[in-house]
Formats: structure tokens, sequence, C-alpha cells
């Protein structure tokens, strides 16, 4: 199995949730990329790469905050498992006031983010009773203490999917460990 990791806005491919991702599935089985800053552009990168892995293996999606939204999207689309993190459920909504220029909080990479990238992101957020088709593919992971998206208010818009929140924490996630442990527990994951 190939778990393909999305990282968050203003975040990069690399750290200590993909290095927990490699430690449970293998250095040669998690892929993460730094997908580019506008929306359409990193979806066409995450398109080609599950296009050219999914039928290879079974795949498995792992989205953080924006990576969430994205996984979401992808899920749907590809009907295949995703685990979100801290999900950004309406980024078009969430991202309104990071118009402008931007730096990378992990590569100090400086960028414009456009208001036209909010009609993209507008273009696949996915309707909840459209999600509920694959719900038994999603796995909704939250800290409770969040300070930029209110885990209460998702973890209210997931009611009847597989929604598990962890005490304390922040909107970086502190229980990936626990994540994995969890996941793990599932022997009804559907991979693929």
């Amino acid at each position: 199995m190939k778990v393909i990791y999305i990282h968050g806005f203003n975040s990069a491919g690399y750290g200590e949730k993909i290095q927990k991702l490699k430690e449970h599935f293998g250095d040669e089985n998690v892929l993460s990329i730094n997908l580019p800053y506008n929306p359409e552009k990193a979806i066409k990168q995450l398109e080609f790469l599950i296009r050219n892995l999914k039928n290879e293996e079974p795949l498995l999606l792992v989205g953080t905050s924006l990576g969430g939204a994205y996984t979401l999207y992808l899920s749907y689309k590809f009907n295949i498992s995703g685990v979100v993190i801290n999900p950004s459920v309406k980024p078009s909504e969430d991202l309104k006031s990071e118009i402008g220029l931007q730096k990378n909080y992990k590569t100090d990479e400086e960028y414009y983010f456009k208001e036209e990238y909010l009609e993209f992101l507008k273009q696949i957020e996915i309707p909840l009773k459209e999600l509920q088709k694959i719900k038994d593919k999603l796995y909704i992971y939250l800290d409770e203490e969040d300070e930029l998206l209110d885990s209460r208010k998702t973890a209210e818009y997931f009611k009847g999917f597989y929604v598990k929140m962890f005490p304390g924490g922040n909107h970086r996630f502190q229980h990936m460990e626990e994540l994995l442990e969890d996941l793990k527990s599932k022997r009804e994951v559907r991979y693929g």
C-alpha cells in the first residue's frame, strides 16, 4: 500500500507527521511532495500521482488542514480512503483573510496568494451529501484545541462519519502516534 501525504497551507512535504507515517508504513511507501501554492496546480499534481499509483496497489490519502480539503475532494473523485487531520472544510472561506503576500513557515519562500485561488477552492468543496457516499472510507482526526479551525464545528459537520477528537493539541496536530494506533485498530479500513 502507498500513502500520499498532502500538507496544508504554508507548509511543506516534510516534517514530523511524514516521519511518523514512514515509521508506520515504511519509507518506500510514503509519498510527500511540496505542493504548488496555486490550488489548481496542486490538485493536478496530486491527481497525476493518484492516477499513476492507484492501479498498482491500494492507496491511502492523508491530508492536514488545506491538505484535508484536498483529501476530501480526491477521496471522493477517485473513491479511495482518506485520513483527514484538522481539515479546512470550506477553504474558500477559511483562506479569504490570506489573500496577499505570504511566507511559507517551513521553506521561508515568499509568494502571493491570489483571490482567484479561492474560486478554484470553492469548486472542489464537495457537499456533505456527496461525501456521505464515501463515508466508510473517511477518517477524521481532530485536536480539540485547534487554534485556527473550530474542531467542535468540524466534528458536528462530520456527524455520522468516523470522527476522533483528541484532547488538547493544536492546529499542527499533536497526536500522530495515537492516530496511527487508532487507524491500525480499524480492521475495516478500506484502502483503494
